[in-house]
């Protein structure tokens, strides 16, 4: 179980305390009522502590400690994308073509043609 859990069945406990008659009872049932809570809080900060101990030791000896994860917390904020590098490329004046020719002597002879590509420079 996890401490969420724990948490959750402690808060659905519903005792109906009226219905009990003997006073002690009551009283008996609140005080574990309460012991249970604090010792859940107790133990989730132990685990907290023994996981922070555990990455101090790691680090000690070379290695990595437990990465904190974070959310994703720009996830509207718009990103660089592919839209914007078409529009800066649109924006570009192409003034000239340039056909680049390779002499094929200088070419290895197992050289095979692959197709053209084109570049904007």
């Amino acid at each position: 179980m996890n401490p969420s859990e724990i948490k959750r069945i402690l808060d659905d406990i519903d005792i109906p305390f009226d219905g009990v008659d003997n006073e002690n009872v009551t009283g008996a049932l609140l005080i574990l009522i309460e012991i249970v809570e604090r010792l859940n809080e107790e133990n989730e900060k132990l685990q907290a502590e023994n996981q922070r101990l555990r990455d101090e030791n790691n680090l000690l000896k070379g290695e990595q400690g437990k990465p904190k994860i974070r959310g994703n917390t720009n996830k509207n904020k718009d990103v660089s994308s592919e839209k914007e590098i078409k529009k800066r490329k649109e924006k570009i004046k192409i003034d000239r073509t340039e056909v680049c020719k390779v002499d094929q002597s200088k070419l290895p002879q197992d050289a095979v043609f692959k197709g053209h590509e084109s570049a904007i420079v």
